[in-house]
């Protein structure tokens, strides 16, 4: 049987920055999704001192200091 994912909430948990050229996010629920950078270009340019300082929002929303 296919799992679904209709009526669940999705949290993010926390992100990483350890594989290079990469952001992987852990799930609340333990599954981890690895997204290139290149799909987030204004990340990509932050310092890696920068990209550790991310504030979750709502468990959904990541933000980093841009300025």
């Amino acid at each position: 049987m296919p799992t679904t994912l209709k009526n669940t909430k999705i949290c993010i948990e926390k992100l990483n920055f350890d594989i290079v050229g990469k952001m992987s996010l852990k799930l609340e629920d333990g599954r981890i999704i690895i997204i290139p950078l290149k799909y987030f270009p204004d990340i990509q340019k932050l310092p890696v001192e920068k990209r550790k300082k991310y504030t979750i929002v709502d468990d959904r929303t990541v933000l980093f200091p841009f300025s």
